[in-house]
C-alpha cells in the first residue's frame, strides 16, 4: 500500500521547532508529528479519565457503588488460583 501524504502550512518557528526536535530524536520530521500527536491524544484521554473520576468521587452514592464493585472485583481475582 502507498503511504498516502499531504502538506500543512506551519509558521517558520514550529517548522523549526519540528526540526530541531526530529533531529535530536534522529528521525523523520513525519514520524516526530506521529508520536507528537500521539502523545496529546493519550495526554487528552488521561485528562478526560481523571476529570471522569474526579467527578464520580464528588457523588458519594456512585462512589460507594464504585467501592463496593471493586470490593467484589478484589475478592474474585484469586477464585481457584492456586499459589
Amino acid at each position: 500500500m502507498i503511504n498516502k501524504t499531504t502538506t500543512i502550512r506551519v509558521d517558520i518557528e514550529t517548522y523549526n521547532g519540528i526540526k530541531r526536535l526530529s533531529e535530536q530524536l534522529n528521525q523523520s520530521m513525519n514520524k516526530t508529528i506521529q508520536e507528537a500527536i500521539f502523545e496529546y491524544k493519550k495526554k487528552i484521554l488521561l485528562s478526560k479519565t481523571a476529570e471522569a473520576f474526579a467527578a464520580l468521587k464528588e457523588n458519594s452514592k456512585l462512589w460507594q457503588e464504585e467501592i463496593e464493585e471493586r470490593q467484589i472485583w478484589e475478592n474474585t481475582l484469586w477464585d481457584g488460583v492456586k499459589e
